[in-house]
């Protein structure tokens, strides 16, 4: 059972017991990501995160990790597009001392003046091999022409120029305007009892005073459409196809999970099998969903040799035609529901996974949504709704294309869907 409990300042406290787990995964979300960076600081959120960890009054940062060693425990962080985490996972018994060290670091962090500019040098080396690693360089060179020149679009790490450019005023005044207590959830999941989270994040965060800020400014981006090819002399040809997802809120969304399961969503999935398993045309393939407040894309992500990229993309338009055409063969819409139900349940016995999902869903949602409501929703999809989707999203005019490697756009067969 899911509990919750809000503070007068607006912070939001859920939490969930799981009978039969010796572990603990606490974590605090903010509601703010790299779509809410300055015009003038990309990257801002994501920095943030790492200045976090570098000491307080109470604590150094070499302290910080060594306590949560010495506990045998876990602790890092994420910037997401939409939301930052700081989490941790530590036996049961030390609850408390876990809870202690991310709330001080959280609420407490000195930002220093020496460690910003020792850790400019940091994520300027994350940026360099970010872009040194085709397969997650593409992603952002995917966002930047899908969203265009919005913040959706901009790298969540931000660029080198901004980054260098950071001071500790600039994030100072972006924590004190973005972190408000409203923004905040903390959530666990484990062996614990909600009142002794409560009564562990009462008293520091119950302080916190409400501020105005751009955490909650959302412009919708504008989505889809084009091709870019990037000149890299490497071996393979790394590329994303992409359409229109939904948001988080859209009912089609259910239409999506199957739908995306169903093309590219796993080793049985119709883009594996045909591409890698009956062509040899690919190592790696695979679709995925992105899901936003305001905007979403199903993206199509392969790599192969750059004589088999139009052979790959005739693969892929092929199957989109299939799903328009409710061509499924041998596939059974049962089979792949069970499959999504099985992933579910699988991560349930996760407290990490748990305690992200309760925070997602009250970021989202502002409720508990239970597996048995979402279970409901994936069995409710039909073929006809996957077929209606399909011919919906599976459109030249709403595909963007994007490669990086040896080839260039006039040898491109385009558009994929004849």
């Amino acid at each position: 059972m899911i509990r919750s409990t809000v503070l007068p300042n607006g912070v939001r406290i859920v939490s969930e017991t799981m009978e039969g787990v010796r572990s603990v995964s606490l974590g605090v979300w903010v509601n703010v990501g790299s779509r809410n960076d300055p015009p003038a600081g990309r990257g801002m959120a994501h920095f943030t995160e790492h200045m976090l960890f570098k000491g307080t009054p109470k604590r150094s940062a070499m302290q910080i990790a060594k306590e949560i060693d010495a506990l045998g425990g876990h602790l890092n962080a994420q910037t997401a597009k939409e939301y930052t985490v700081y989490y941790t996972k530590v036996l049961d018994e030390h609850l408390s001392r876990a809870g202690d060290i991310l709330f001080d670091f959280f609420l407490n962090a000195l930002i220093d003046p020496v460690e910003l500019e020792k850790e400019k040098n940091v994520v300027l080396q994350e940026i360099h091999m970010t872009e040194d690693t085709p397969d997650d360089y593409i992603t952002d060179l995917f966002a930047n022409a899908f969203f265009h020149d919005t913040p959706m679009g901009a790298p969540i790490l931000g660029t080198a120029g901004h980054v260098s450019s950071f001071r500790r005023e600039t994030l100072l005044d972006f924590i004190s305007s973005s972190y408000a207590p409203e923004a905040i959830i903390i959530a666990g999941a484990g062996n614990l009892k909600h009142q002794d989270l409560v009564d562990l994040a009462s008293p520091l965060f119950e302080g916190l005073s409400p501020r105005t800020g751009p955490y909650d400014e959302h412009a919708r981006p504008h989505a889809g459409g084009g091709v870019k090819v990037y000149a890299r002399d490497i071996e393979q040809v790394h590329f994303i196809l992409g359409t229109l997802g939904s948001t988080m809120n859209d009912e089609k969304r259910w239409s999506y999970i199957v739908l995306n399961t169903m093309l590219g969503g796993s080793m049985s999935s119709m883009l594996f099998q045909e591409a890698r398993e009956e062509l040899g045309l690919v190592y790696s393939i695979y679709s995925y969903l992105s899901a936003y407040r305001d905007c979403g894309a199903l993206a199509i992500y392969a790599a192969s040799t750059p004589e088999n990229v139009n052979k790959t993309l005739d693969v892929i338009g092929k199957q989109m035609m299939r799903l328009k055409n409710a061509d499924l063969l041998d596939i059974r819409l049962e089979d792949i529901k069970a499959q999504i139900k099985g992933n579910i349940l699988l991560s349930r016995e996760s407290t990490v996974s748990r305690a992200s999902s309760m925070a997602k869903n009250e970021m989202y949602y502002r409720r508990e949504v239970t597996v048995e409501e979402v279970i409901g929703k994936i069995n409710a999809v039909s073929i006809d709704d996957i077929v209606e989707l399909a011919n919906d999203i599976f459109v030249n005019d709403k595909l963007t294309f994007v490669s990086l490697g040896r080839i260039s756009q006039d040898s491109l067969a385009w558009p994929p869907l004849t």
